[in-house]
């Protein structure tokens, strides 16, 4: 029987709360340390693409994430004046893969997560930043310490790569959620508007609910950003179609939040002694890759498969990258490829080699890749 280990998390986001519950149920003693208080955490919703829900299904929380979640049939691109410059369809990469695509606000994951944690043993410290000296500490104190800590202020990564910074890519994102009529959007379908270096995407959650995310570039930190509000947001898009016009004048104003994207360069080395750099604080990518919260849980189910098995720190921590790293850092590069083609100027998306023109095998095969022996037909299924 393999020796339990007292696990330290640093980071109450998807990658740690994830972790946190596999490796409790394996029985190691578990603490997690959160910066903010528990549940304040950045971010409007998510989508959980195969790869994310096969996962959660393995730990058995799909059938409650699915109470919470909108199932999308097509991802549509179309341009500001309302062309259609392509689309996905969802539907048949969810049956070529035999998992479901769902979308989700982020709080409402959290929240299935957290509930889920309450249930096992685990500890959960919030309101409780780490610096230098309390991550020497934990160290100490503790088999395994895990920097789940995110992208912009990662303590575990400035002690694992010390130059590693966030880049700043030179666009802001921001984020709403709005609820409105019923017949607002005609279809469960991811939209996403694009063109003039700008672009409005659109996700339901439900019949009458969306989380939403505006972008464009601009300097690090202009003021005329940080302080969007729902007026500036509707006077920018006025002339763009309808259905982003709606979806604004239904915005939750509270719930509006601009965020100066960055993502990391990618790491040469994920540890350093008994500290492990996972999700965000590992290998962050831009919105543009759509796969954040995707990765995050399959670093948080891959390392707990290796920690069933592995015979010490190094080993365990040394397989999880050599897992992990190739998949991820691609997810980094196609992020910021899809991200070049939106926002710089005079570009065309409809002209640019991006990720929604692949072909459904294609992206099956890509999404499941280290999760799956046959990544194509992972399940059969009559959804």
């Amino acid at each position: 029987m393999r020796a339990k280990n007292n696990i330290a998390i640093i980071g109450a986001g998807v990658a740690g709360l994830a972790f946190a519950l596999l490796a409790a149920r394996q029985g190691h003693s578990v603490h997690i340390f959160e910066r903010r208080q528990l549940g304040k955490q950045m971010g409007a919703g998510v989508t959980l693409w195969p790869n994310a829900t096969f996962v959660l299904e393995a730990m058995g929380l799909l059938a409650q994430i699915r109470t919470a979640a909108c199932q999308p049939h097509w991802l549509r691109r179309f341009s500001p004046q309302g062309d259609n410059i392509g689309q996905l369809s969802v539907t048949e990469l969810d049956k070529l893969i035999g998992y479901p695509s769902l979308t989700i606000l982020r709080r409402d994951l959290m929240g299935i997560l957290v509930g889920a944690l309450a249930k096992t043993s685990v500890k959960i410290t919030d309101n409780h930043a780490i610096d230098a000296d309390r991550l020497a500490v934990l160290s100490q104190q503790y088999d395994l310490v895990i920097g789940a800590d995110g992208r912009m202020h990662s303590m575990a990564r400035q002690y694992v790569a010390p130059t590693a910074r966030a880049v700043y890519q030179g666009f802001v994102n921001v984020i709403g959620i709005s609820q409105y009529p019923s017949a607002t959007l005609n279809q469960p379908d991811i939209v996403d508007f694009c063109g003039n270096a700008q672009r409005f995407g659109i996700v339901p959650v439900s019949n009458n609910q969306c989380y939403w995310a505006a972008a464009w570039p601009t300097p690090l930190d202009c003021q005329d950003a940080l302080n969007i509000q729902q007026s500036g947001l509707a006077k920018r898009f006025a002339h763009w179609p309808q259905t982003v016009r709606s979806i604004l004048n239904f915005a939750q104003p509270d719930s509006i939040k601009p965020i100066f994207v960055h993502d990391i360069e990618p790491l040469t080395l994920w540890h350093r002694d008994n500290v492990l750099l996972l999700g965000d604080a590992a290998h962050a990518s831009l919105p543009t890759s759509g796969q954040g919260a995707c990765q995050a849980l399959e670093d948080a189910w891959i390392l707990a498969e290796l920690l069933q098995n592995s015979p010490g720190t190094a080993t365990l921590f040394n397989n999880f990258q050599s897992r992990r790293q190739s998949k991820t850092t691609e997810i980094q590069r196609m992020g910021r490829q899809l991200a070049q083609a939106l926002f710089s100027p005079g570009s065309k998306p409809e002209q640019k080699p991006v990720s929604v023109a692949h072909s459904p095998a294609r992206m099956a095969a890509f999404y499941m890749a280290g999760l799956v022996t046959n990544p194509v037909t992972a399940r059969q299924t009559d959804e």
